[in-house]
């Protein structure tokens, strides 16, 4: 979903942020390009999801990973302003086209082989490799800036870019589709057209809204994606409790490799009954209220930061498993695109409550008042989600 692969990688925004001041930018300017960014993405990901759902997912995928070579081939050849701001519309453009998309190929993928049992399995070791390389990638920028600067960063990232494209190019074409029997009649299939991209996107939205176990799903989606995004402003929250810089270093990487063990388990926690949901959606919002609130009081506070947000993300990524289990119609990429607008609207309503709380009191306060204001409606929400079918999460 494009939410999650612009919020995955905010960290290394903000490394390419101090990238962007080395070419002249201001801050007003680097935050303008995360405005763009995120905004693309956001008007891009259902419309893009529909396309997913008439053409072929595997060449979008591999188109897909050459408009993100685009995007850094553009940074490097027009190190300014307008070429960091064309190279983010790029970017978001990729992750809008791959968004849905890579979920319904995979479903699809193994359904044709009669293996959808796989599909939470592969889905939460897919985001704990995600979440492992991109603590790798942020720990290699220092060293890397250090040896070559901008450029050689720039062209590293370049090069990520292509291996992006050829484990793209290396996915397996379509299955084959079983022949109808001679007297069945099978229309043809309607020709790709803006009209058949119309259909498909009403088709993908009304599942979404009328059908109730899809809805419910994208409830609780919604709501525990609010609880996720507070991780915009840990270091924030760390640096106002009195936690010195290489301290806070040491605490995000500890976080990030909680989120791996909690994304590793995703596939479990995508079979949890809705009270043991609920209970853990619950735990998450109360850790995550107690760590900010205690920030300043050591390595209690930095561990229920990092148990509470593990949980909090295990859930997120539970949550697709249980929308791909919950949908029955063909339009599975418009509706997970859907999943990515509805969970974009949580993460603005966290940022919205914890920017207007600021105004008058201080973070660590604000963080820990908003965690326990979104863990009611997340929790009611995980209650009424119902769980995936055993079946499509079997290991």
């Amino acid at each position: 979903m494009a939410y999650r692969a612009t919020h995955e990688a905010m960290p290394l925004f903000g490394v390419y942020a101090l990238l962007f001041a080395e070419q002249g930018l201001d801050a007003a300017q680097i935050t303008s390009l995360l405005a763009v960014w995120s905004v693309t993405a956001f008007v891009l990901e259902v419309p893009s999801g529909a396309w997913a759902d008439l053409l072929d997912r595997r060449r979008l995928l591999i188109a897909s990973a050459v408009v993100y070579t685009s995007a850094f081939v553009t940074w490097l050849l027009a190190p300014s302003y307008w070429g960091f701001l064309a190279g983010f519309v790029l970017w978001s453009l990729s992750d809008a086209m791959k968004s849905g998309t890579f979920e319904a190929f995979l479903y699809d993928e193994l359904a044709a082989a009669g293996r959808t049992h796989r599909y939470g399995l592969v889905r939460a070791r897919a985001e704990t490799a995600g979440v492992v390389v991109m603590g790798l990638a942020i720990a290699a920028a220092a060293p890397l800036h250090q040896a070559g600067g901008f450029a050689l960063v720039g062209w590293v990232s370049v090069a990520m870019t292509l291996v992006h494209l050829l484990v793209a190019v290396s996915l397996p074409r379509a299955a084959p589709v079983e022949p109808p029997p001679e007297e069945e009649v099978v229309p043809p299939p309607e020709p790709v057209s803006a009209a058949a991209w119309l259909h498909t996107l009403r088709a993908g939205v009304h599942e979404a809204a009328s059908a109730p176990a899809v809805r419910r799903v994208l409830l609780a989606y919604a709501a525990v994606v609010a609880l996720v995004g507070l991780d915009e402003y840990f270091n924030l929250v760390l640096a106002e409790g009195g936690t010195s810089v290489p301290v806070i270093a040491w605490v995000m990487a500890g976080i990030v490799l909680a989120e791996a063990v909690g994304t590793w388990f995703a596939d479990r926690v995508a079979l949890l009954d809705r009270g043991a949901h609920a209970a853990l959606v619950l735990g998450a919002g109360l850790l995550l209220a107690w760590g900010a609130w205690a920030s300043g009081t050591g390595v209690w506070s930095f561990g229920a930061l990092g148990v509470g947000y593990a949980a909090a993300s295990s859930v997120y990524v539970a949550g697709d498993i249980r929308l791909q289990s919950a949908m029955s119609g063909d339009a599975r990429a418009t509706v997970t695109s859907v999943a990515g607008v509805v969970a974009e609207g949580g993460f603005l309503v966290a940022l919205g409550l914890v920017g207007l709380g600021s105004l008058w009191w201080d973070l660590p306060e604000v963080v820990a008042a908003v965690a326990l204001t979104l863990a009611l409606p997340a929790t009611l929400s995980a209650w009424r989600a119902p769980p995936a079918r055993p079946s499509a999460t079997a290991s």
